[in-house]
């Protein structure tokens, strides 16, 4: 165990100055990096499921919520020191690219000292001169997030952070205060992006409306998620709140058909995550459109990823314990050997298989389609998308490469 293992004082901690956003991937050739064994790893971090919320589309069970264990930073340091023991073995000198994904629960309730602790340990450990560039992207619901924490935002995660907007599936008293929240953030010049998961309360407003208020709020990237089935969701809060793909799709091609009207307007619309998403999947190998870049890292030490069962319930599965593996073993375990075969054959799914949209959808984690509904991988959007011969005037492709 090393000092860095132990809280630091936030009044002494010393704050990196801020570098660009896109720096990190804009420094490496990315089309040759698309796999963590290419030194391309986005490493999703869950040290602690805990969150003081009670969303409607939440994976987690109340009592994870509520009673997460938190990973200390000794066993921290553990995991970090084995990832950086496999890309020093199989990667020597050569780049590469790890972006934090600080996920949850919700983060920030891990406390800010902690954070700043496992931020010392990350910088120690995966150094430029190993040829690391480290990117910090977190995602919050920003509610209980103190001003202390708009530094961290603007140091390690390089001028930006990333917070949930969901209409008001979550009640008119967290719109408002989120609200407050992110104008001041902005207003501090923080880069803010949404991620949302596209549900009945957000078409009750409609998707022109729903841009409009999130180019209001100066949001510089919005994304927009399928409502996933999951084992805490099942039943009445799935059926009320879950669209399925069909009008999924509707949703997206009138948001982005608004998205080019605003463009041609003269506005500052933020940048549809998907469309980005879906673009430069066009420029990368077909490997770039499977789930072999990330990793879920859980208290326990577990790696997972989200993977389905009875067609596509959604659940996490395992592929090995970094505390008590190599992170080698990990990544060459029966489990995610497997789990990547079923991500390049497409789930086998014969309409996936043959679809010409296989490579650049957004599937994600492949999973069997709903029969009589819109793929997973929002076929009928991305056709649209495709053929839209404005939107190659209106993007600009750095953009899209380093979201």
């Amino acid at each position: 165990m090393t000092e860095l293992t132990f809280f630091p004082n936030p009044n002494l901690h010393v704050f990196p100055e801020q570098r660009a956003w896109t720096d990190a991937i804009s420094s490496v050739d990315i089309s040759q990096m698309n796999s963590i064994e290419q030194g391309y790893f986005v490493f999703t971090m869950m040290p602690s499921l805990r969150c003081s919320l009670n969303c409607p589309h939440c994976y987690l069970t109340l009592d994870q919520r509520r009673n997460s264990p938190i990973m200390t930073l000794a066993d921290l340091e553990v995991v970090l020191h084995k990832v950086d023991d496999y890309y020093s073995a199989k990667r020597p000198g050569k780049p590469k690219v790890v972006v934090f994904y600080w996920y949850g629960g919700e983060p920030t309730e891990m406390g800010f000292p902690w954070f700043l602790g496992a931020f010392k340990l990350i910088d120690s450990i995966f150094t430029r001169e190993k040829g690391y560039e480290i990117r910090h992207d977190i995602l919050t619901s920003l509610l209980n997030v103190e001003d202390e924490w708009l530094k961290v935002f603007h140091t390690y995660g390089r001028g930006q952070f990333q917070t949930s907007f969901d209409g008001l599936m979550r009640g008119k008293g967290y719109v408002k205060k989120w609200d407050k929240r992110v104008r001041q953030a902005t207003a501090d010049g923080l880069r803010v992006s949404t991620i949302s998961v596209v549900n009945h309360e957000l078409f009750k407003d409609g998707p022109v409306a729903i841009l409009d208020y999130l180019t209001d709020l100066g949001i510089q990237e919005a994304s927009f998620l399928p409502f996933m089935l999951n084992e805490q969701n099942k039943g009445d809060k799935y059926e009320k709140f879950a669209p399925p793909m069909s009008e999924y799709s509707n949703f997206m091609i009138e948001l982005t058909e608004h998205w080019i009207a605003l463009m041609h307007a003269g506005k500052k619309p933020p940048m549809i995550g998907q469309l980005a998403f879906i673009l430069s999947r066009q420029k990368l190998p077909m490997e770039a459109n499977i789930a072999g870049q990330t990793l879920f890292l859980l208290p326990d030490g577990d790696f997972v990823l989200p993977d389905y069962k009875d067609g596509w319930l959604e659940f996490m599965k395992p592929f090995g314990n970094i505390l008590e593996q190599t992170f080698e073993q990990v990544l060459t375990s029966k489990e995610r050997r497997g789990y990547i075969r079923r991500q390049y054959t497409r789930n086998l799914n014969p309409e996936c298989v043959t679809c010409n949209r296989k490579n650049n959808c957004i599937m994600e984690f492949w999973k069997e389609n709903r029969p009589g509904d819109d793929c997973f991988g929002a076929k009928r959007y991305v056709d649209w998308l495709m053929k839209n011969e404005q939107i190659k005037y209106l993007v600009d492709d750095s953009l899209i490469m380093a979201s």
